[in-house]
């Protein structure tokens, strides 16, 4: 019985079994086929963001349930009149048995994109419950599964909802479909989620430079707690919040897009010290701590003959979180003013060989909160407003973090506050630099001033940081001065990210350490080369470990940014202004959500979010540890975190108290 093959409206249909049975079904047509016992019914649509709906139709056959090979309708979509576009292919369907007594299975299809005379696969992946406890535990894409047993390779099904992949139209492409059904009989009684396949895995780090003519550079990462990039001069400000790092700035390379991988402290600098996402390095809630299997920076540039040496404020990042591998002195000290830590960093650096190579990270407080300013440099900033919160502990852990009750007024305080501790944290910052000067440690020195996350004002009806992926909190400050004045005065457009610091150390100092995963940074040195235009960057944060507030975030090659909220504790969800789609080129503020207007892009943003999730834990050469390893505190640590907000506290008008009060 030969095969039948049909066009309709530009379609291309071809079936194992006759045409004319094939065009009945389309039509609705009941065919007398005595020996089949099930039929497959299926609808097939493509849709953009312009057009809507640009093509849709209905597939269906009748078979035996028990036929091997199993019979597949094939269809050939023409996509060339959208080139460039993206368009969601979306498949739904049915099998049961012909009588209408119940399922037999499920729709399975096999999708492939050609163009220029090759083919690539459309892969149906999605993030589900169950790929990685504790960690954004809501499906996020299609919940795809791989077709087993009598099915053909390639073949995917969805037990729930429909099976969808968003792609972007090449000129005179065309888009092959399969269809066939699978029974949970045929070997899928415990079905597997699709994984993508045949991608790459990023290479560990950049190709190794041999060390400079001068011998390894110095390395000095100076963190400052909570600064918003848009608080400073050299990116835009207008308060003189900033003379000495604006200063700084002219020496070196200024990266105008950078961003955290999280919004708090904990899994920032985690990801920022590992060069992996949190996800994947394991320290992303309130009570959790990193392991011994991820390789920190320092531990890598001691096995280099580095001295190294940690000078830390932030409770967060202590011994007690898995902080401390790799020093040779970790000093942690509770509410450290910068003034004290510049002390400490210049007595240890007097103190070295001047032939030893340093890497030193010295962590600030100021500006986090409590907002606490001295009183010069509150005279400074203040413009006479009254708020009734004037910043202290007590009054902010007294707000709530979601929809805090705060008038226009009290925000411009908390503002005036705030810019008043950039000040201080810059004349910090300043003070540093001029002891890297008086130790001869400055010229042939790879220097990097950053920011673990922002601080919100109610841009998003958030206040404070780890509640939202939004550019107040994401975006941060990231100025690199290379060693002996190497790209001095460049200004970085292309997006960045906290785990590029790692490969970027890495290739500066000319070291190719083994590491059992890949890093998932870059070199910076190669985006200040103009190489990192259409970067996606990722994000995501999960503060409670009950999964409260819980966040992913993409912005894509495009610029556009999609935050999808996967909490499962409805009452301590992100705020509505938290979540959504947004073109950052045209709308840096993100204040116009366009999931509504375009539907497909928000699609697309989903679907590169669950196969980020997906890859990355099939990218690690080992497993991460099955129970997440937990920090344990002392009471006086407990009170230390909650001073800085970091506590259970109150998310929202009537949430409650969020678990995982770390």
């Amino acid at each position: 019985m030969r095969s039948g093959i049909v066009r309709l409206a530009g379609v291309r249909l071809g079936v194992v079994v006759p045409a004319a049975v094939v065009a009945a079904l389309l039509a609705g047509v009941a065919v007398a086929r005595p020996w089949a016992d099930s039929k497959l019914r299926a609808t097939i649509s493509l849709a953009t963001d312009k057009e809507g709906v640009v093509a849709e139709r209905a597939v269906g056959m009748l078979f035996r349930s028990g036929e091997n090979p199993k019979p597949t309708v094939s269809v050939e979509y023409d996509v060339g009149r959208w080139a460039g576009e993206l368009v969601r292919l979306e498949v739904r369907g049915e099998v049961e048995r012909r009588s209408g007594e119940g399922s037999t299975g499920y729709v399975a299809c096999a999708a492939e994109l050609v163009a220029g005379g090759e083919a690539k696969p459309l892969e149906f992946v999605g993030w589900q419950e169950g790929m990685r406890a504790g960690l954004h535990t809501y499906p996020i894409g299609p919940r795809a599964y791989t077709a087993k047993g009598g099915g053909r390779s390639g073949f995917a099904f969805a037990t729930k909802g429909s099976l969808w992949h968003v792609f972007r139209a090449p000129p005179e492409g065309r888009v092959r479909l399969r269809l066939t059904s699978v029974s949970l009989a045929d070997g899928n009684a415990r079905p597997l989620p699709c994984v993508p396949s045949g991608e790459q895995r990023p290479r560990a780090i950049p190709a190794a430079t041999s060390p400079p003519s001068g011998g390894r550079p110095d390395v000095f990462i100076y963190v400052i707690d909570a600064l918003r990039a848009d608080h400073l001069g050299c990116y835009g400000y207008d308060r003189g919040t900033s003379p000495m790092i604006d200063a700084f700035a002219e020496e070196a390379t200024r990266y105008e897009q950078a961003h955290t991988a999280a919004t708090w402290t904990r899994p920032s600098l985690a990801a920022m010290l590992t060069g992996l996402y949190p996800s994947v390095h394991g320290a992303m809630h309130t009570g959790e701590r990193l392991g011994k299997w991820p390789v920190l920076l320092p531990e890598m540039l001691e096995e280099a003959g580095y001295v190294t040496r940690c000078l830390t404020a932030n409770v967060s990042v202590m011994a007690k979180g898995g902080f401390d591998q790799g020093y040779e002195e970790f000093a942690y000290v509770p509410w450290a003013t910068a003034e004290f830590l510049n002390e400490m960093a210049r007595r240890r650096l007097e103190a070295e060989h001047p032939g030893e190579a340093v890497f030193m990270l010295v962590h600030t407080m100021e500006p986090h909160g409590p907002y606490t300013p001295r009183p010069e440099s509150r005279r400074r900033f203040d413009r006479g407003f009254e708020g009734r919160c004037d910043g202290s502990t007590e009054a902010l852990n007294s707000l709530t973090y979601l929809h805090p009750d705060l008038s226009e007024e009290d925000v411009a305080h908390l503002i005036d506050l705030y810019d008043a501790q950039v000040y201080e944290a810059d004349q910090g910052f300043g003070e540093f630099l001029d002891t890297l000067r008086a130790t001869g440690r400055y010229d042939n020195a790879l220097i990097i001033l950053v920011s673990d996350h922002g601080e919100a004002f109610l841009e998003h009806d958030t206040r404070g940081h780890g509640f939202d992926l939004n550019q107040e909190t994401m975006r941060v400050a990231l100025i690199v001065k290379y060693p002996r004045g190497r790209r001095a005065g460049i200004r970085v457009g292309g997006r960045v990210t906290l785990v590029d610091v790692v490969p970027s150390v890495l290739a500066e100092v000319g070291i190719d350490p083994e590491l059992p995963y890949a890093l998932a940074g870059e070199d910076l040195g190669r985006a200040a080369a103009g190489g990192s235009g259409g970067r996606r960057i990722y994000a995501e944060v999960a503060r409670w470990d009950s999964n409260a507030l819980d966040l992913a975030g993409v912005i894509d090659e495009d610029g556009y940014k999609r935050v999808i909220d996967v909490s499962v504790l409805p009452r301590e969800t992100a705020t509505r202004n938290s979540v959504g789609l947004w073109d950052t080129k045209s709308d840096p503020g993100e204040k116009r959500d366009l999931s509504a207007e375009m539907p497909v892009r928000a699609a697309y943003g989903e679907q590169l979010l669950a196969r980020w999730l997906v890859q990355q834990s099939r990218w690690l050469e080992r497993p991460v540890e099955e129970e997440r390893l937990r920090v344990e505190l002392s009471p006086e640590e407990r009170r230390v975190l909650e001073a800085l907000g970091y506590h259970g506290g109150r998310l929202g008008d009537g949430s409650g108290e969020a678990s995982g009060s770390e």
